[in-house]
């Protein structure tokens, strides 16, 4: 099925939030489903996700796509912040304007969140039993697993910039680096996946504010996921070093709705080659047989 991309925006807090609508062409004959789509830590909606919502608009499946405030085209001063709460809002009123959109049955609202927006959807779903499902790849749900990994002489040299910050100083420090240089993620293979998976016309930049770090211990989307009454989609990367895959299986465990899916690939993989294709098909199959996707063509469905 063909599709149009249209530039959107809808207002979080006081600032524009940048938006793309991926609407299928053919017009189904009721309101439908609508995905609603952001990127993980620092990363933009330039960087891999049109590959999603193009697969999931070419079976009829209308998707919002949109940039966290500070980031990307989002508006937002200072650039490059970040705050988990300011993001969860950002999220809430993306599911707000997707409901009112032409074409968008409001009881279904599927979330898609990748790394650190696949604990953001995971905490949303917990909390809005309004929402249709969830999708989340690779999602951060434990972040004290990740501060028990992290090599204490990068946590020493983050957290004074942290509490810095959040005092009110201006301060940035790089994304990601090499292991043992002094940035946010310097895991073995980081550096280079954010470069592999950034595109060529991606406003990204290397850049965040540090204050999130002075309470990640305390950041654990897992610990709602009993509260999850609608289906979960989770999908683990088995050589993914990044997130904590023993917590990425226990929220697939332990939401009575939840279903893991295991992929031969990293924590950046997913964006990269064949994979956007393999896990969309898989992601797009959940949703048909929740009703949240068209039937295939020629199926006895249809």
């Amino acid at each position: 099925m063909a599709f149009a991309r249209i530039d959107v925006s809808f207002t979080s807090g006081s600032d524009e939030i940048a938006a793309w609508h991926f609407a299928p062409s053919e017009a189904a004959s009721e309101p439908g489903p609508c995905v609603v789509m952001a990127h993980g830590f620092s990363l933009t909606r330039h960087d891999g996700l049109a590959a999603y919502a193009e697969r999931f608009a070419a079976v009829g499946v209308r998707v919002l796509v949109f940039d966290h405030r500070f980031l990307g085209d989002s508006g937002g001063a200072p650039r490059q912040r970040f705050r988990i709460a300011a993001q969860r809002e950002d999220w809430c009123n993306a599911i707000a304007y997707a409901r009112r959109m032409d074409g968008v049955d409001p009881e279904r609202i599927v979330l898609w969140g990748y790394s650190f927006s696949g604990g953001h959807v995971t905490t949303l779903v917990a909390r809005d039993q309004r929402l249709a499902a969830a999708l989340a790849l690779c999602p951060f749900v434990n972040g004290l697993q990740r501060a028990l990994r992290t090599r204490p002489a990068t946590t020493a040299w983050i957290l004074p910039r942290a509490f810095a910050e959040l005092a009110g100083r201006q301060v940035q420090i790089p994304v990601t680096g090499s292991p043992g240089a002094r940035a946010a993620m310097t895991f073995p293979g980081e550096a280079d996946g954010f470069a592999r998976t950034v595109g060529p016309d991606s406003p990204w930049r290397n850049q965040i504010s540090p204050g999130v770090f002075a309470t990640i211990v305390f950041h654990r989307p897992l610990s709602g996921a009993k509260r999850i009454t609608c289906p979960l989609w989770v999908g683990l990367g088995e050589r993914d070093i990044t997130v904590h895959g023993p917590s990425i299986q226990r929220l697939a465990e332990r939401a009575p709705y939840g279903e893991l899916y295991r992929y031969p690939y990293d924590h950046f993989e997913p964006f990269l080659g064949d994979a956007p294709d393999r896990i969309a098909a898989d992601q797009i199959g959940f949703l048909r047989r929740h009703g949240l996707a068209p039937p295939q063509a020629g199926s006895a469905a249809a």
